[in-house]
């Protein structure tokens, strides 16, 4: 049996980790610079708000306090998912970490008696130890395991575990077609036509049909929910990524470069901790700025650079350093600039590695370390990153926060 264990409107329970007060409210969260719409309460559901829905058409909702709208904080949810995570791993002998707010729950060699009792288990642990709701599906496959828990979260139940047939097809009969895994809007209406409605009428079609008309996915689907599990995600869990980027669209066109440089610097900080998170080192650091594509008055530019180090690291100020450098290069006066973000690649586990000769640096990496995975548990303590470079200090203000403002649940203003 596999198990999917899934957040309950993941970023709203985050705030309400750390702020009681939004507890029975409708509330949603907004994307980096407040455009639309990208997490929902169940109030906030039941006032008919939409997922991805522009923040100004419910403005006279947040002005009246119907609704409270917040602004994302994705440090708070990165750091709360890795304490969701974990507990997840206390309680089953193998997770994948899928999303997140998402990981499948490998149950080989559990009965299928202590299924139930293992979800209650994990579901008590998170509300109690990081205050998230989670609910639990567990099923034959993967697919299938994601039906039972949009069943139990339609249904107001924390776990749920199918056992027969029966089960199944009243689960499959209940959920639209659109509510299949990896099945968006253009693909519904393509089924539509074929005369699928309902994800059981999916499964109940021939083999070759969905073969010749959705392809391998959709035959992986279609065995899935047929109880073949067949669809694997080990590139998901894999440890080392070939890449690792952060960047952000700036709240206003920005032409400030000690604004822009303080962007740049914390994006490498979050970079670099990710790196070591994943026991990797890199050898190049990119930094990428774009202009506003949507003023037409104005030429679009894209300029970006890439630096590649004497040798392998995953040091803050080295990369911090590294990206600054690449900053100064790419940088272009009198022009305002939209979005900006950095990244690395090249990258190695942390297992020894043949340093450079032509780089001094090196010899300092050793006792950095130690300096870097102090700085990491002092954060990962706190909840947020207090400890910080002294470039990432932004010296002016712009605007609003893009997702790195040092206080939790930062309201939104309908009136900017």
């Amino acid at each position: 049996m596999t198990g999917l264990a899934d957040c309950n409107n993941f970023f709203v329970s985050c705030e309400r980790s750390v702020d009681r007060s939004l507890e029975g409210r409708a509330v949603v969260v907004l994307s980096n610079n407040d455009g639309c719409v990208v997490a929902r309460s169940n109030e906030a559901k039941r006032l008919g708000i939409r997922m991805g829905q522009p923040a100004f058409e419910i403005r006279d909702l947040i002005r009246s306090q119907s609704v409270i709208a917040l602004s994302g904080n994705h440090l708070l949810y990165r750091e709360i998912s890795l304490h969701v995570h974990d507990v997840f791993r206390r309680y089953v002998p193998k997770t994948l970490d899928y999303s997140i707010d998402e990981a499948f729950l490998d149950m080989t060699g559990i009965p299928d008696s202590e299924l139930s009792d293992i979800g209650c288990a994990i579901y008590e642990a998170c509300r109690r130890e990081v205050g998230i709701p989670v609910t639990i599906g567990f099923a034959p496959s993967k697919t299938l395991a994601k039906l039972v828990t949009e069943r139990c979260k339609k249904c107001g139940e924390a776990v749920g575990v199918l056992l027969n047939d029966e089960q199944r097809w009243e689960i499959m009969s209940s959920l639209k077609i659109s509510e299949l895994w990896g099945v968006g809007r253009r693909l519904t209406r393509r089924l539509y036509e074929s005369g699928v409605y309902t994800i059981a009428d999916f499964a109940r079609k021939d083999r070759v049909w969905v073969r010749k008309r959705l392809g391998v996915n959709g035959e992986k689907s279609w065995l899935e929910l047929n109880g073949v599990s067949c669809i694997e995600l080990g590139h998901v869990d894999r440890l080392l990524q070939d890449s690792i980027s952060e960047s952000r669209t700036f709240p206003v066109d920005v032409d400030d470069y000690d604004y822009v440089r303080a962007r740049i610097a914390i994006y490498s900080a979050d970079c670099a901790k990710k790196l070591r998170a994943m026991h990797g080192l890199c050898r190049e650091v990119g930094v990428l700025l774009r202009t506003n594509r949507f003023h037409m008055d104005r030429q679009y530019q894209a300029p970006q650079g890439v630096v590649v180090l004497g040798g392998y690291s995953s040091d803050t100020n080295i990369l911090t350093d590294a990206a600054l450098r690449v900053l100064d290069t790419i940088w272009r006066e009198n022009v305002s600039f939209k979005r900006a973000g950095v990244w690395l690649s090249d990258i190695v586990p942390d297992t020894p590695v043949t340093p450079s000769i032509f780089e001094e640096y090196e010899e300092r990496v050793p006792g950095n370390t130690r300096l870097m995975q102090a700085v990491d548990k002092i954060n990962g303590m706190v909840g947020h990153n207090v400890v910080k470079l002294a470039s990432q200090i932004t010296k002016g203000h712009v605007g609003h926060n893009d997702g790195y403002s040092s206080s939790f649940g930062a309201p939104f203003n309908p009136d900017r």
